[in-house]
């Protein structure tokens, strides 16, 4: 399980508590750090913003670009596909000593003066979470023109990668461990406060949603008109540190947001589960031959807590969107799977250790996430299926723990 100190901050004020501290709470409560890597961005860069951006004389793949970093005015050559006026970027300076060990120097590309060099991610020591250059956005905060890249606490982060055992399915969350982390330095972890509501059409008036058996299996959806989504820096940075790239817009968040509120999400197409003209879906949950708990539209789309067929899956084209908060309790499925295997998909690892049940908090950080970078809204209302299920209650004495333990006081 990967954490960054920003985004364990989200949830949890860690003023005053160094990262050196943090992994030593870590261990000492049973989270066994792995490694804590720390972004340390060289000094001399520095924001900019690009003013101009024209083509070099005698080079086609070459840029020349007039460049505000607060104090002045630079001229930087920049051969990067997608450098062009209007852009917020990271700007190495005249004698800035890049992590590769390269010291930034005045020179001409060219017959083109060039002071500077406009920068990458891995250029400046961040994971490859873009092609070509950084463009920045607001995602990462506040920045002003001419103040150094290494004073930005999204950017200049610390990661923390801990070793977890199975049974501990309730830390596979940045909200899950902000958990553990409140109980052991007495803070409280930050509420979220949902504002994903347009006040629309209800999701009624476009989902029939049905189902006759009780599977022990908690689902909500909720519906979006989704509509020019971008991710953000910060969401494309933060995947890139635990390793994750998605083929989709939609995909990254959903998956950002899970690695956020340990919340197993799903998104499929309006369309694919309207027939011929109709304009309501029809949704159905069932059980399949195996006792799977399944969702049903023209076909079996998905498998609850395990996999979703690709045909179903939203893509990157605007337009009506059902997203699907689910939990099913660990030991159920995987008792099923160790019955009746089946292929699996990505959602399986965490489901099988356990998801989170607090599944409206997920799907409204979804939804907002959304919102926040895109056009879109989002209809009234949801859908939700809320079967309880029985936890095994095992009671036991101090007395026996200390038998077992062999902490025995010996009279």
């Amino acid at each position: 399980m990967i954490v960054t100190r920003s985004w364990l901050n989200e949830w949890i004020d860690l003023d005053g508590i160094s990262t050196q501290e943090l992994a030593k709470t870590f261990n000492s409560i049973g989270l066994e750090v792995d490694r804590v890597k720390q972004y340390d961005i060289p000094k001399n860069i520095v924001f900019g913003h690009v003013l101009e951006c024209e083509k070099h004389p005698d080079a086609d793949k070459l840029n020349v670009c007039k460049v505000d970093v607060g104090t002045d005015i630079v001229q930087i050559v920049c051969g990067a596909s997608n450098v062009r006026a209007g852009l917020d970027v990271v700007v190495a300076m005249i004698g800035a000593v890049m992590p590769s060990g390269m010291a930034i120097k005045p020179v001409k590309l060219r017959g083109i003066d060039s002071a500077g060099m406009i920068c990458s991610a891995t250029e400046i020591g961040l994971e490859d979470c873009q092609d070509g250059i950084l463009e920045l956005d607001n995602s990462i905060g506040s920045f002003k023109l001419g103040e150094e890249v290494g004073t930005n606490l999204i950017l200049a982060d610390d990661l923390i990668e801990l070793e977890l055992t199975a049974n501990r399915g309730d830390c596979l969350s940045i909200r899950g461990v902000c958990r553990d982390l409140s109980a052991a330095f007495n803070r409280p972890i930050r509420n979220y406060k949902s504002n994903e509501n347009d006040g629309r059409l209800g999701i009624g008036r476009i989902l029939n949603f049905s189902h006759e058996k009780h599977l022990d299996v908690k689902l909500r959806y909720r519906a979006i008109d989704i509509k020019e989504l971008e991710v953000p820096l910060l969401v494309q940075l933060r995947l890139a540190q635990i390793d994750e790239k998605c083929d989709t817009n939609i995909e990254s968040i959903l998956l950002y947001t899970t690695h956020t509120s340990g919340v197993i999400l799903q998104a499929y197409n309006y369309d694919f589960f309207c027939e011929n003209d109709d304009v309501t879906a029809k949704m159905k949950l069932d059980e399949d031959a195996n006792g799977y708990a399944t969702i049903i539209g023209k076909s079996i789309v998905s498998t609850v807590g395990i996999s979703q067929s690709k045909e179903s899956k939203a893509t990157d084209r605007d337009g009506i969107v059902f997203i699907e908060a689910s939990y099913i309790p660990p030991d159920i499925i995987s008792k099923k799977m160790h019955t009746n295997k089946m292929e699996s998909g990505s959602i399986f690892y965490n489901t099988s250790r356990g998801s989170e049940p607090a599944i409206e908090v997920g799907l409204s950080l979804c939804l907002s996430t959304i919102k926040e970078n895109s056009s879109s809204s989002v209809y009234s209302g949801n859908i939700e299926i809320n079967e309880t299920y029985k936890d095994t209650i095992v009671s036991i004495s101090k007395q026996e723990i200390d038998e077992i333990i062999g902490a025995k006081t010996v009279s």
